[in-house]
């Protein structure tokens, strides 16, 4: 029986052309496998991520608790007085497994308030004032100050300076919510934002600055005819404990001239005259600016865990009469905590001279 040849070739064909076929399906199903496996590696990923996130900021909401604990154990321990030697002032690392949480705990109420600078503030003027020396302790441009106060006060009327920029925008003719706002202000750059921010907060205008935790730099910059050694004199005189009163601070030696009623040169010169006996003047500072003890304070908290990290930074308020806690705001997105106190020069003498013309 004879075989067609040509039978046996398209038979070979056919052959040949399953087997590809067959390599063809085979690929094209290993593609998709592995695309599979690939978008299944990135999804556990993601979700190891996220999940990771949500356990770090579970850890920050619960760092936030446990200083909310700590601030009210220290006012039921003394009700009285908030000072820097304190055990919430101490930066602490709590272990977790695995990672860590650094927290610590500022006191608000030390540094310069920025409200003290807005409109409806009651002694706007001397504060703008202690701002421009604040500013001129750090090496910082004086001018600053003003420009402050104009960005509060909608009677400055300096729109037409913001809306003239290349990416204009109003004022905001209102107090400060966070110190993050500078950066909008005019001729405020990082640099001086980055040197401002151990030295600011955002509190009601009417909030005391407490002389038991402000720093060297706030108190020298209380009068232009204080230098900062003079500032570091007063922290000095606190000792461990702080002042116990702000009485203690008032009566300073070396504040004398500014807490205590002065004769004034008309006085002076006419001492003799029984009419001028009493006129002497009210002292330059207002006793109900101070204080010794604080309600608002500054948490920042840093969760590291499994190669990935959370931070917040909230400001709690501490109620004065029964320790009841108000978180004002909650920030997330401060990657490390606030740079710390600079070391200034003591040499510099911050114009003493000028206490004598007037200014404050």
């Amino acid at each position: 029986m004879m075989v067609n040849p040509m039978r046996v070739v398209n038979y070979q064909q056919q052959k040949g052309l399953a087997l590809i076929m067959v390599l063809l399906i085979f690929s094209v199903v290993s593609l998709l496998a592995v695309a599979i496996i690939d978008r299944q590696a990135v999804n556990i990923q993601r979700s190891a991520n996220m999940f990771t996130l949500q356990q770090s900021r579970a850890f920050t909401n619960a760092a936030e608790q446990a200083v909310r604990v700590g601030l009210y154990l220290d006012w039921n321990a003394d009700k009285e007085k908030d000072h820097a030697n304190e055990e919430w002032t101490q930066p602490r690392t709590f272990p977790l497994e695995p990672g860590k949480v650094y927290l610590k705990i500022t006191d608000a109420q030390g540094r310069f308030n920025l409200n003290s600078l807005s409109a409806g503030a009651a002694n706007k003027t001397l504060q703008t004032q202690r701002f421009s020396n604040l500013l001129n302790l750090l090496g910082l441009d004086t001018q600053l100050a003003n420009a402050t106060a104009r960005w509060m006060d909608k009677n400055s009327q300096v729109d037409d300076i913001y809306e003239s920029l290349e990416v204009p925008y109003r004022p905001a003719y209102q107090s400060c919510k966070h110190v993050s706002e500078l950066l909008l202000i005019e001729n405020f750059d990082l640099k001086s934002y980055q040197s401002l921010l151990p030295y600011v907060s955002c509190l009601p205008a009417e909030v005391q600055l407490n002389v038991n935790t402000a720093s060297a730099a706030v108190l020298a910059s209380l009068d232009s005819g204080l230098s900062l050694q003079d500032g570091q004199s007063l922290v000095s005189a606190r000792g461990e404990e702080g002042y116990a009163s702000v009485d203690d601070f008032w009566n300073q030696s070396l504040l004398e001239r500014y807490t205590q009623p002065q004769a004034n040169d008309t006085d002076a010169a006419n001492s003799s005259s029984e009419n001028n006996n009493s006129n002497n003047t009210q002292p330059k500072w207002e006793k109900s600016d101070f204080s010794i003890n604080s309600e608002y304070f500054e948490m920042f908290a840093r969760v590291d865990l499994n190669e990935r990290y959370a931070t917040s930074e909230a400001l709690i308020k501490r109620d004065k009469a029964d320790a009841r806690m108000t978180t004002i705001y909650r920030d997330y997105s401060r990657r490390e905590e606030k740079p710390s106190e600079q070391t200034l020069n003591t040499d510099t003498n911050n114009s003493n001279d000028q206490s004598d013309n007037g200014s404050t």
